[in-house]
């Protein structure tokens, strides 16, 4: 049996990658579109095939043959609309962030939770194969105990636009376009979770301005330390990350955003070997994992538990930026 999707906030992510990404899922089929503007969600059901359209979310979640929601509207949304389609019994498939603080995001799955329903995090980047493959490496112990990574990842010189320039509805800037995506790819990579964190905006402090720029040093509980700069500032980025062991390296070259070509380099004392990796795939990949796990019963990967770490991350970085402090998280 295919689950039957439902969209909320047509936008470019749920148009050019997630509303194709469910399509091509043998598992899946998109049915309905929720946007506040008519013709915006009619042509949305045009392009994709949905055969219901309208500008109600309640009235999509009254319908009987919507299995799963998809969750696309800005961020301070997401948490109330994750809660309202548990209450509907439906599954959840959330666009990042979960929500714009953790008290929210614990709101959003708890809802879940008590409703019985799979909630799923678009953090398609530990989708990409190189990650992937970075954490069995670093699994297997070839290159020893992790000490140290160092990551970036930008679209280049590209500052929010529309609702994300909003703090009220975006909560943050670029932590919250960008680095999450990064910071949950290193949890998922390093199988560890952050116990302490520093942070610079490039907006300063105490600034509501939307950062565009925000540099971040995490220290897992595994030891290892980590530079984050998940950035919409830097020109020509190089999209990379490499992981420092006690025995030896990976160097990753064009890894760490969707729809790029790049390699990744494992470096011993016994020798080196260069694979190539593309991220074209990665929507497809999240999605076909998600509607697996919704129909055999199992938590997704991402879960909703991985949305609430990042959400108490970001709360943790916005913090440290503010007040010039290294914060520390509670694991567990």
């Amino acid at each position: 049996m295919a689950l039957r999707w439902g969209i909320v906030g047509p936008g470019r992510i749920a148009n050019d990658a997630l509303a194709p990404a469910i399509s091509k899922d043998p598992n899946s089929e998109l049915v309905a579109v929720v946007s506040r503007d008519p013709d915006r969600a009619r042509a949305f059901a045009d392009r994709h095939g949905c055969r219901w359209a309208g500008t109600d979310y309640e009235g999509m979640l009254a319908l009987p043959d919507v299995d799963v929601v998809l969750i696309a509207t800005p961020n301070a949304l997401h948490a109330d609309q994750v809660a309202a389609a548990a209450r509907a019994g439906k599954h959840v498939f959330c666009e990042k962030p979960l929500a714009t603080t953790a008290p929210a995001a614990r709101r959003a799955v708890d809802a879940c939770r008590e409703a019985g329903v799979t909630l799923g995090i678009n953090f398609q980047t530990r989708w990409q194969q190189a990650f992937r493959d970075a954490r069995h490496v670093i699994m297997s112990g070839e290159i020893g105990d992790v000490v140290a990574v160092q990551i970036d990842a930008s679209p280049g010189r590209r500052p929010p636009g529309g609702w994300r320039t909003d703090p009220d509805l975006a909560g943050l800037g670029s932590v919250f376009n960008i680095g999450v995506h990064i910071y949950d790819a290193l949890r998922f990579t390093l199988q560890s979770e952050v116990v302490e964190v520093a942070a610079m905006f490039d907006t300063g402090r105490k600034s509501r301005q939307i950062e565009t720029l925000p540099m971040v040093l995490l220290r897992f509980d595994n030891g290892a330390l980590a530079y984050a700069n998940g950035n919409q500032a830097t020109p020509f980025p190089l999209n990379d990350m490499v992981v420092y062991g006690t025995k030896g390296r990976i160097d990753g070259r064009g890894i760490t955003r969707p729809g790029m070509e790049g390699e990744m380099t494992v470096v011993t004392e016994s020798g080196s070997r260069t694979a190539r990796y593309s991220s074209v795939d990665c929507y497809d990949r999240i999605v076909a994992a998600f509607s697996e796990a919704v129909l055999k019963g199992r938590d997704p990967d991402p879960s909703g538990l991985d949305g609430l770490r990042s959400a108490e991350l970001a709360d943790a970085i916005a913090k440290a930026a503010s007040e010039g402090r290294v914060v520390e998280l509670r694991v567990g």
